[in-house]
């Protein structure tokens, strides 16, 4: 048995469309990952699934400077970016910065913890105005461009409020934590999707994280509560934002990573491909040493995913990471001769992309253009460009 599929996002120049084999097929069809049509118009119900997304940052993040949040701060940009784009390397979807997932245990006592402790703290300025994640949506309803939260969370923070003892909360905490969460977000039909950054990522043992994903899974695909609605007929999809090594078929998160997000057939895997060097923050990686840890990353991650059934999206690092960047700014920046454009990240890693077929894997979900920001600080020190240069978007016009 045999079918011809296609990732939803053809590349250019690449090689011709692979024959798959039956196996692959029987695993993929279930989860509804097969043959999808790429010229039909995706409604938004799918957008926040399939296709080239971007993420954008509302808030004001630049070391002495007063945070300050504009909602909607990049609507305008989008539609440029995409009035100047092929169509397969259009966006579809936007990931908005939402809000946090944060723990106030008992004397930081996992086991003492009770559900008024777990909570979502959203990052609307003020009660009952519209965050960031609806002002996208609405604003680009016309262009049927999803919008989709991103929630984060520090599960080895010592600050109040991190989520330190998450991977200890028993299964019914765990649950009870997804319900909170599930609740809050789908009680907006503006949000058709949910990132979640929860780092670092670990689901060994069956742990809290893994309950928790394996709740929202469930709660998303509409099977209590309420995120089935008339809007969202499907549910809502949801991402886990990790490193390419959680999908290592050496390690136990491959296999427990694929249950959660197959289960339902609504999750996929973010991969960021940049902050790939282990040194330390503001050190500069060199174009070459990235372009090497890049095609590793990105072979392992088509490879891995393949084996392990997992739909993926893979993030560029078309604006400044705090390894991979044009200018940093502050103390801690150790630039090893910078180079003079940020392109010199993007092209190697695209090229990697086609040279082992990724965009014909029919688990390829598209990219995810990191981002479009108000500033990037980290520890002190701020990195440039905050977004895509005109040069950087013209060129993903025509090869993201």
């Amino acid at each position: 048995m045999g079918v011809i599929c296609t990732s939803q996002i053809p590349a250019r120049n690449t090689p011709p469309r692979q024959r798959l084999p039956g196996w692959l097929v029987a695993a993929l069809l279930p989860l509804g990952l097969l043959c999808q049509s790429v010229s039909a118009a995706p409604t938004a119900q799918s957008q926040s699934f399939y296709g080239h997304s971007a993420w954008v940052y509302d808030t004001l993040r630049a070391p002495g400077q007063p945070r300050s949040i504009n909602r909607g701060h990049f609507i305008q940009d989008i539609l440029r970016f995409n009035r100047g784009a092929e169509q397969a390397h259009q966006i579809r979807s936007l990931y908005v910065y939402h809000g946090s997932m944060e723990m106030y245990c008992p004397n930081n006592r996992p086991a003492a913890c009770r559900a008024e402790h777990l909570k979502l703290s959203l990052a609307t300025p003020a009660r009952g105005q519209p965050s960031s994640a609806s002002h996208y949506r609405r604003g680009l309803a016309e262009n049927n461009i999803a919008s989709v939260a991103i929630i984060d969370g520090v599960t080895n923070g010592d600050y109040a409020g991190s989520l330190k003892g998450m991977d200890d909360l028993s299964p019914e905490m765990a649950r009870r934590f997804a319900d909170t969460v599930s609740d809050q977000l789908c009680a907006d039909p503006n949000i058709d999707g949910v990132q979640f950054d929860l780092e670092p990522l670990n689901l060994n043992r069956r742990n809290g994280q893994y309950y928790f994903y394996q709740r929202i899974a469930e709660r998303f695909a509409g099977e209590a509560g309420q995120c089935r609605s008339d809007s969202h007929p499907k549910g809502r999809y949801f991402s886990v934002f990790a490193p390419v090594h959680a999908l290592n078929p050496e390690s136990a998160s491959a296999a427990l990573l694929s249950e959660i997000l197959g289960r339902h057939g609504n999750g996929y895997l973010i991969a960021p491909i940049y902050d790939l060097d282990s040194a330390p923050l503001g050190e500069l990686t060199p174009p070459a040493r990235y372009q090497t840890l890049a095609h590793r990353q990105i072979k392992s991650l088509n490879d891995w995913a393949t084996q392990a059934g997992v739909p993926f999206k893979v993030g560029i690092p078309a604006a400044a990471s705090v390894h991979e960047y044009v200018r940093c700014e502050g103390p801690p920046c150790k630039g090893r001769g910078a180079p003079g454009n940020q392109l010199d990240y993007v092209r190697p890693l695209l090229a990697a992309m086609d040279q082992v077929w990724m965009r014909d894997n029919p688990l390829f979900m598209g990219n995810v253009i990191w981002a479009w920001s108000r500033g990037i600080s980290h520890g002190g020190a701020s990195f440039h460009p905050d977004r895509p240069t005109p040069e950087m978007q013209r060129y993903l016009q025509q090869h993201l």
